[in-house]
């Protein structure tokens, strides 16, 4: 019976180096075409921007903000870590300690925001929010930001879209 095992196992051992050894030309072009494939779309994306993504203009008359993009970032540049990079040199009181993409949802944790809570106010919390939104959903298919902090008097977590800030609307004339 022990021989009859040996015997087989052997076969089976022979049979996968052979086949290992006996690759199909065909295989090979595709490992190598999709090898291709993976460095272009792993491409090195910039550790810092040279701005954030989006940042909020406070109109001081109707104390409602409307959302800038910048000329100095290109979308194909934007990851998780690079905005989040960009959002900490902007807001360093604020920090973005960690940050994951699920789907569509960008998930941002902040261990302390005493400061975006407590001290900079409603208007301070929402530009914050606003600007960390609109830049992560610039992301090709991110469409929701999940914030994870404790709430405080002047921000909540949760999740949150572009339209889900009190934008000033722009006046656009009827044609």
């Amino acid at each position: 019976m022990k021989q009859h095992i040996k015997y087989f196992l052997n076969l089976f051992l022979l049979t996968i180096t052979i086949s290992a050894c006996n690759r199909d030309s065909k295989q090979v072009e595709n490992d190598e075409d999709s090898s291709k494939v993976m460095q272009y779309s792993l491409k090195d994306k910039p550790a810092q921007l040279a701005d954030v993504p989006w940042a909020a203009e406070l109109d001081s008359n109707s104390q409602k903000i409307s959302m800038q993009k910048s000329d100095m970032v290109k979308n194909e540049d934007l990851d998780i870590n690079n905005i989040a990079e960009a959002i900490n040199r902007k807001y360093p009181e604020i920090h973005i300690a960690s940050q994951n993409q699920s789907n569509d949802t960008v998930f941002v944790n902040i261990p302390d925001a005493t400061y975006l809570t407590q001290q900079s106010g409603n208007m301070g919390s929402e530009i914050f929010m606003a600007e960390t939104t609109y830049s992560f959903t610039e992301i090709l298919g991110v469409k929701f930001v999940n914030f994870n902090f404790k709430e405080g008097d002047h921000a909540t977590p949760g999740t949150f879209k572009r339209e889900d800030f009190n934008l000033k609307q722009e006046f656009i004339p009827n044609k």
